[in-house]
């Protein structure tokens, strides 16, 4: 059974690794990756952002080996890129929680 103490230490070294792979990115990929983190930030509950971060990182890395234009990546907005990152992990995320909560109150609202 992992502690809540393991899994804190655990994230914080993947964090670190995290922030290392990102340095190693050209400019415009680690520039932009950093952005969206600190977007993010506002939005996940305490240590759970690692995953959608890794996730990221790897998609950064593959197209900045590629040269895929960080554009071309996040597409015209990316405020809408990282709400549909943070859709892929709503136990993780806050945001998703009470997103999905207030569509179910409604839901129910409307059926009385």
């Amino acid at each position: 059974m992992t502690t809540g103490l393991t899994k804190m230490i655990r994230d914080k070294k993947r964090y670190r690794q995290f922030l290392k792979d990102v340095n190693a990115l050209p400019a415009p990929y680690a520039q932009t990756l950093l952005a969206l983190q600190a977007y993010l930030w506002n939005f996940a509950r305490s240590g759970d952002l690692i995953e959608p971060l890794e996730e990221m990182l790897r998609m950064f890395q593959e197209s900045a080996a590629e040269q895929v234009p960080v554009a071309q990546i996040v597409g015209p907005d990316p405020v809408e890129f990282a709400a549909n990152l943070m859709a892929q992990y709503p136990d993780d995320l806050w945001l998703i929680k009470y997103q999905n909560r207030l569509r179910k109150q409604v839901e129910a609202a409307e059926q009385q």
